[in-house]
């Protein structure tokens, strides 16, 4: 296999349907001319194209380049991303809590959205609310870096000192200070010789946002990426969502499917609430939708574009909406283990009750009293709902002694 056919023979049998026998050669299969040859020049012929500029190499593509001879080609170089977090408040994960402590969760889903998008990402650690340590930083991060990025201190409290060093850059220096958007309204965007320089939010919610919105098509471009599409998927609003007039709202929503009535989209929208400080949040989300500034309340039933934030939708087996509950959470992290994918949408104990009545969810944990009887969740149901008995939760007041 793999050898130059002699001159003069036009075709290859193959050795398992051959026997020598003796001074003579016995053929079991007949060929015709050409069986067993590969022709110069049928898989690549000279001058063709094998791989186009931007396009991202994969081991198929390397494959290709070493069977035409290619040892090496030219490469988009991975744009460098440096990441500090700034706040007297940050400390690493790992540390041992601390009172008035956050543990630093920008860093490490800034850095990993970075690898994400092409780029290699630099994690400088943690900077103190310290305007001159903090200017020594930034300056440092400018002599490798493509791209720097500050995490927090981008308000303009007392505290806030990111945005004060980075206005002192020049060339062209800040761009833009505060946007009429949320999540995100106090991001700053800055440039200095051609290198991008940005201060995220704080909030993790708010800085992954403007993240997305502002520096991944910057980064992508850098690392010799086009433009990201994601899919955008029709659903209907499963609750009346208020906005706040004169900032374009993304609305982070968890999907499940819908009955299907034949003109309505198969998916309904939960709003996932919880607001720019949660860390949760996010990660929960199966997309988001964009709520106009000029739009100050949208309807439930309201059908409503949402853009994925993974490339596929992976829709749930077992769909809990309603109350949060920890035991809750246990049992599903135990249909997990048995393979049974499932979601669990924290919308409060009313909302989950009206889900389940539209049929959007298998399961709503509930807890209600009818003020009227004084009794618990049994008052609520609809003749097509069922009361599956739980457990007791002893509730009180914590308060401090003095």
């Amino acid at each position: 296999t793999g050898g130059m056919v002699p001159r003069g023979a036009d075709a290859i049998v193959m050795v398992e349907h051959a026997e020598v026998c003796g001074s003579k050669l016995r053929v079991a299969r007949a060929v015709t001319a050409g069986s067993g040859i590969t022709f110069s020049g049928t898989d690549i012929t000279s001058g063709e194209t094998v791989l186009r500029r931007g396009h991202p190499l994969t081991s198929r593509d390397t494959g290709v380049l070493a069977a035409i001879g290619v040892a090496t080609v030219d490469v988009w170089r991975k744009p460098v991303v440096a990441i500090l977090s700034t706040g007297d408040e940050i400390i690493r994960p790992g540390e041992p809590m601390q009172p008035s402590k956050v543990y630093d969760s920008n860093s490490q889903v800034l850095a990993d959205a970075v690898r994400e998008l092409g780029g290699e990402a630099r994690r400088l650690g943690i900077a103190p609310d310290d305007i001159d340590a903090l200017r020594e930083r930034l300056h440092s991060a400018l002599k490798f870096a493509d791209v720097v990025l500050l995490s927090g201190g981008t308000s303009k409290g007392a505290g806030d000192v990111s945005y004060r060093v980075v206005a002192e850059l020049q060339d062209p220096g800040v761009v833009a200070h505060g946007v009429a958007l949320k999540p995100g309204k106090p991001i700053c965007l800055a440039a200095t010789g051609g290198r991008p320089v940005a201060v995220l939010p704080g909030f993790p919610t708010s800085a992954i946002f403007t993240f997305h919105e502002f520096l991944a098509p910057v980064i992508r471009s850098l690392a010799g990426r086009g433009l990201e599409e994601r899919e955008v998927v029709p659903a209907k609003l499963a609750v009346r969502v208020n906005s706040e007039i004169g900032r374009t709202e993304y609305l982070l929503v968890g999907l499940v499917e819908a009955p299907d009535d034949g003109t309505s989209p198969s998916l309904a929208a939960f709003p996932m609430g919880q607001g720019s400080g949660s860390v949760t949040t996010f990660s929960r989300a199966d997309g988001f939708a964009t709520i106009d500034r000029h739009e100050e309340i949208v309807e439930a039933g309201t059908i409503i574009q949402v853009q994925l934030l993974g490339r596929d939708l992976h829709l749930a087996d077992l769909v809990v909406i309603g109350s949060h509950c920890v035991a809750l959470d246990y049992l599903l992290g135990v249909l997990q283990q048995q393979g049974i994918r499932s979601k669990f949408l924290a919308v409060g104990s009313t909302a989950g009750l009206e889900a389940a009545k539209r049929c959007q969810c298998d399961a709503a944990g509930i807890h209600l009293l009818d003020a009227r009887t004084n009794e618990y969740n049994q008052p609520f149901l609809t003749p097509e709902l069922e009361l599956i008995p739980g457990y007791g939760r002893l509730q009180g007041v914590v308060f401090r002694r003095g």
